[in-house]
């Protein structure tokens, strides 16, 4: 059998990427528009404020150019690094010069594996997990460990049962409205978790990509915060979610020491993020209603969660799901089907959803699948549960 080129060339590590279902999906819908999506978790883009947008894009290019179309810093530019400070994080180590500015929270995460896993690393997570987070430390070929979550965050006795039998070197985890299971960590979680993290001195990675968007307003004070041991603290954000994915920015927080070779790491990833972007969102955080343009966020995706869950009630009681309280996603378990035969069929008859097997440390197969409820109109996901409803019929019938 002729071998393929890249099993030839490639270096051994790649043999540990783990592709993204999500991502053929989301090609697959581009192709075929007639398919509605439920695949990916995709901003509504109407709610970004485009008349505020537009003025500010052209101050940059009017008053900024020199330093908008040049290369930056790599760490980022400060007077945005300044905002995030000043506006976006609670952890108590948080200054401009700790905040890393990356291109979007997944470089954040490939900087952090690249840091901090190889062979001998054993890294937890919780489960189900965020794939774009196994996508990023498979390469370097960790030993994953995994833990159930619960409505209320990882269940505590398993979690103390990996860390007291196993090395564990770092813990990976999204405590607010995780990506897919919807769940938030309880603030007792938070406090016991942290506490257990810094008796073991175990490096914690906090994903916070989904903290601004409780339906209510309510913002839980990050795990970190909590931490006395603030030099084994990462925590990752993302203006994804809250502004535009186009933008393509994150940002880390990093300890004063990994600082230096953070910043080495990203210099060999791409020099600089966006700096065009950078100086306009720094531009929009300064001149936005920032707490207003977040509560029409938080009420336009409270709108569509209540909008889904409805259709479902009524189109297939026999879905099951808990009720999210923020975030962009259902975690919604669809009893007797084999999940690619119904991912498959599904497909085939114009809807697309994630099945959760996507998002096991282990691939373990399973019923659940994710969905998306902000991005698609209300006469889009009613005709989106309906073709899910009849597929499901006619599997079990």
């Amino acid at each position: 059998m002729k071998t393929e080129m890249p099993s030839i060339f490639s270096a051994k590590r790649t043999s540990f990427v783990r592709t993204s279902v999500i991502r053929e999906i989301l090609k697959l819908t581009v192709e075929n528009s007639d398919i509605l999506s439920f695949a990916g978790g995709l901003p509504n883009p109407n709610l970004l404020p485009k008349d505020i947008l537009n003025t500010v894009m052209e101050s940059v290019v009017k008053e900024n150019i020199a330093t908008a179309f040049q290369y930056g810093d790599s760490a980022g530019y400060l007077p945005l690094r300044t905002e995030i400070s000043n506006k976006l994080t609670d952890v108590p180590l948080s200054s401009p010069k700790s905040i890393m500015i990356t291109h979007g929270s997944q470089q954040g995460l490939d900087i952090l594996g690249k840091m901090f896993m190889d062979s001998c690393t054993n890294v937890l997570l919780e489960d189900p997990v965020y794939l774009g987070a196994l996508q990023a430390f498979s390469p370097y070929n960790p030993n994953f460990f995994s833990v159930p979550i619960e409505p209320d965050g990882p269940n505590l006795y398993w979690f103390e049962e990996i860390i007291s039998q196993n090395k564990i070197h770092v813990f990976y985890a999204n405590p607010s409205y995780q990506n897919p299971s919807t769940y938030t960590w309880s603030l007792e979680k938070r406090k016991q978790i942290a506490k257990i993290l810094d008796e073991k001195e175990i490096i914690l990675i906090e994903d916070e990509a989904y903290r601004y968007l409780d339906f209510k307003g309510t913002i839980y004070p990050s795990v970190s915060s909590f931490r006395k041991r603030s030099d084994l603290t990462f925590v990752l954000g993302s203006f994804s979610k809250i502004l535009s994915p186009g933008f393509r920015l994150g940002w880390t927080v990093v300890p004063e020491v990994y600082q230096p070779l953070f910043t080495a790491i990203k210099q060999g990833n791409d020099l600089n993020s966006n700096q065009f972007s950078q100086v306009v969102v720094s531009k929009l955080l300064n001149v936005l209603d920032w707490k207003g343009h977040l509560h029409s966020i938080q009420k336009f995706y409270s709108q569509k969660k209540e909008i889904l869950v409805s259709l479902l009630n009524e189109y297939l009681p026999e879905a099951q799901f808990s009720n999210p309280e923020g975030g962009m996603f259902l975690w919604v378990d669809y009893p007797k089907v084999s999940s690619k035969e119904f991912m498959d069929r599904c497909l085939a008859s114009g809807v697309a959803m994630v099945p959760g097997s996507e998002f096991s440390p282990a691939r373990r197969s399973s019923c659940y699948f994710r969905m998306n409820f902000s991005f698609l109109d209300k006469d889009d996901l009613e005709i989106g549960v309906k073709r899910i409803t009849k597929v499901y019929r006619d599997i079990n019938t």
